[in-house]
């Protein structure tokens, strides 16, 4: 903190602008932006009137996502306050800042592909093995147990209110079951049985592909 203080100072006296006041955010990530008393504060600052702008010394310390910069520099141009991030030239009201913004929005962007592509990647393997997207939300012993007493006629709640006497947690925590937790816990269960079932279909019918139908069919031939 001392040599990012340092750094600012020397860039205040370089560049003519006051520093009015010091938020830090200790022993916090720059990962996300949210949970950031000492950047809210800086902004709260801003929206008093009390300061026209933030400067920091890395941009890893404002945010460790370009979106996340990129988001707040967008801010910045639209309420016409000046951020500046030192280390990479950053800084709204500079042409030559204007550039660094530029590559920021590119980089938001391909951050933003390689994530959607990684999520379909993972989703494609979950549908793959038959696995439901997301955390399980129960196990597939009670999930079972509640789609035996569906056949039964029993209703939504009715499930519910059993395996709460039963003393079966819900995925939510506490101890009274939803009839929507109880629905998404059948349906997931339902489609998981699906794709088991169909995986093994799949299995059989490459059996009978490479056994003996297709050499009578060569016979034929």
């Amino acid at each position: 903190m001392a040599a990012q203080r340092e750094t600012i100072e020397q860039a205040s006296r370089l560049h003519g602008f006051v520093v009015a006041s010091w938020h830090e955010d200790a022993g916090r990530s720059g990962a996300s932006m949210r949970r950031r008393p000492g950047l809210a504060a800086a902004l709260a600052e801003i929206e008093a009137g009390r300061a026209g702008g933030i400067v920091c010394a890395k941009v890893d310390r404002l945010g460790r996502s370009a979106a996340d910069v990129l988001t707040l520099a967008e801010r910045a141009q639209r309420e016409d306050w000046r951020l500046v991030c030192l280390d990479v030239g950053l800084d709204t009201a500079t042409p030559a800042g204007e550039l660094v913004l530029m590559a920021l929005s590119m980089a938001a962007r391909f951050e933003f592909r390689r994530i959607s592509e990684r999520q379909c990647e993972k989703h494609a393997e979950l549908r793959r093995q038959g696995r439901p997207r997301g955390r399980p939300s129960v196990t597939p012993a009670v999930a079972d147990r509640m789609i035996a007493l569906r056949a039964e006629g029993w209703s939504l709640r009715r499930i519910g209110a059993h395996l709460a006497e039963t003393g079966v947690v819900p995925p939510q925590g506490g101890r009274s079951w939803y009839a929507g937790s109880v629905r998404a816990a059948v349906f997931a269960r339902e489609r998981e049985r699906a794709a088991q079932q169909s995986r093994s279909h799949d299995a059989v019918g490459t059996g009978v592909v490479a056994g003996s139908p297709k050499r009578r069919g060569t016979r034929r031939a």
